[in-house]
């Protein structure tokens, strides 16, 4: 018997669209990993998988993955994301920028201390929405006993015109990220360290 999970998704859009959307899925690998029978890490190269689709004006609807019962110490699985483009009579299309983000939300007790909302607050004015929240099981116990999850935040939004100077820049080896977009990621990063 195979061992595979099965994904149905239904979306309600409340606004009109021109022409019919076209949906389709992206697989992407994550590689997991456990630590005393525990996860306690997810890595994956998102961007490097989902680039091609942002460029083609495609936006991020939702992602899912399943872990399944392998208790192995390190092992991959497929994730999987739903995506949305435009129909070709739409007209132009929309090239999007897209940003991952591991975040850590805080609770004590059952009262949520910290969360992703302060991040989301200062990315908003420059034009980013976020399309996507991928939960993990990551779970970690912080000093002051307040138990911190893991999530992972995928945010887009129309690719701003570029002058000259604000060509691409790379960073940690593989990933591209405008030096104009780093600029606006480090002032939120610092606005939400002081909140």
């Amino acid at each position: 018997m195979l061992n595979r999970v099965q994904v149905f998704a239904l979306y309600n859009h409340s606004i009109v669209l021109a022409g019919s959307p076209k949906f389709f899925s992206l697989r992407v690998p994550l590689q997991v990993r456990r630590e005393a029978g525990l996860v306690n890490s997810i890595d994956s190269h998102w961007l490097d998988h989902m680039t091609q689709h942002f460029r083609s004006g495609a936006q991020l609807i939702d992602g899912y993955f399943h872990l399944g019962d392998d208790a192995a110490s390190s092992c991959t699985v497929d994730s999987v994301f739903i995506f949305q483009s435009a129909s070709s009579d739409a007209g132009p299309t929309t090239v999007y920028d897209a940003i991952v983000v591991e975040q850590w939300t805080v609770i004590d007790g059952v009262a949520v201390k910290t969360d992703y909302i302060p991040l989301l607050q200062s990315l908003a004015p420059y034009g980013w929405r976020l399309m996507c929240v991928l939960p993990t099981p990551i779970v970690k116990m912080k000093s002051d006993g307040s138990l911190a999850t893991k999530q992972i935040l995928f945010l887009q939004r129309p690719t701003l015109p570029r002058k000259r100077r604000d060509l691409t820049v790379c960073i940690h080896g593989t990933k591209f990220i405008s030096a104009k977009i780093r600029l606006e990621l480090r002032a939120v990063f610092e606005n939400c360290v002081k909140l």
